[in-house]
């Protein structure tokens, strides 16, 4: 078999996008742990952006669309 350079070039092309691929999964299941075991220096790691921090019961959501209404005794 005679492996030319487009060959070569495509399986240094696939490799590449696994390798990214594998990285960003290992990535998020770092984070993920991270998050489950509480820890404090995830708000100063520069590699995440930190949107809200909610101390709630564990299976608590944020629902951004109730509109509140102020009651009147």
């Amino acid at each position: 078999m005679d492996f030319g350079l487009p060959d070569v070039a495509a399986v240094i092309v696939l490799l590449l996008i696994v390798f990214l691929i594998v990285r960003e999964i290992v990535f998020r299941w770092r984070i993920r742990l991270r998050v489950l075991t509480g820890d404090a220096e995830l708000l100063s790691d520069s590699r995440v952006k930190v949107i809200d921090i909610v101390q709630a019961p564990e299976g608590s959501v944020t629902v951004d669309a109730i509109r509140m209404v102020a009651v009147e005794d």
